[in-house]
């Protein structure tokens, strides 16, 4: 089943967006990217997770699929009432199918590129507070490798929406901006991925819905490359403690200067 189904998208998905355009065999077609979907991103993730041992990779490996069959199901809803209030009266089978189809060739990708990753992986030093930089540079890969697969997942998602016609670009935008925003909180939600240096390795933090993934790229990951303080860094960093001021010199008097 996964094998046809991974042979027609190195091919363009000719065979999968004929048969969603004629709402054929949706179901079985989506079964088959969902597998095809979860064993790529399941493999990318143990990589994506290693640097920190293989206690980590083996969480990523589960949450990675995890990330993108949640935020499918969160989405799937919203783009098909989308579609049909900008003109697209599409079925639900259908916007699944599409979702996991761009899901599916972008999850192929990153299990291609995943021996390239795994090469930065092990050529990285240990994770510890001095190998800082390493964890941002290995998280900026990662991200870049990530989006990098899901632009081209992106791709194979606008080849079958146009077939079905003028409103399909306003469509397509906006199931693009859906996916982005709720993809990157589900995935904040569900860190670590690459691993903290200052925290350790555990499935779900307790701090998971604190913040969001563009403001620690922004206040964390750049700030460090660029020589500030990370906001990380100053939370979990020890700080020395400051040296106790010498106490001031006794004065001794004796009873002669008082007079006594």
């Amino acid at each position: 089943m996964i094998g046809p189904v991974a042979k027609d998208l190195l091919r363009g998905a000719g065979d999968l967006l004929g048969e969603v355009t004629a709402g054929r065999a949706l179901f079985r077609g989506w079964l088959a990217l969902s597998l095809l979907m979860i064993l790529s991103a399941a493999a990318y993730g143990g990589v994506l997770g290693l640097w920190h041992g293989p206690r980590l990779a083996l969480y990523v490996a589960v949450k990675l699929p995890l990330v993108l069959l949640l935020t499918s199901a969160l989405t799937v809803p919203f783009s098909w009432a989308g579609s049909a209030l900008l003109g697209l009266p599409l079925r639900v089978g259908q916007v699944a199918v599409l979702t996991f189809l761009a899901l599916a060739a972008g999850s192929l990708l990153l299990a291609a590129l995943a021996p390239v990753a795994l090469l930065f992986t092990l050529s990285a030093p240990p994770p510890t507070e001095e190998a800082r930089t390493a964890h941002n540079l290995l998280y900026l890969l990662h991200t870049a490798f990530v989006g990098g697969s899901g632009l081209a997942g992106t791709a194979v998602l606008w080849r079958g929406m146009r077939s079905f016609g003028r409103p399909a670009r306003a469509v397509f935008f906006v199931w693009i901006a859906a996916f982005a925003l709720v993809g990157g909180e589900v995935a904040w939600a569900l860190r670590p991925f690459v691993g903290s240096v200052y925290k350790p390795v555990v499935f779900l933090r307790r701090d998971a819905l604190d913040g969001n993934v563009y403001e620690f790229v922004f206040t964390d990951i750049l700030p460090h490359l660029l020589g500030g303080t990370p906001r990380e860094e100053k939370a979990w960093k020890p700080r020395s403690t400051p040296k106790p001021a010498p106490a001031p010199p006794e004065v001794v008097v004796s009873a002669r200067s008082t007079g006594s």
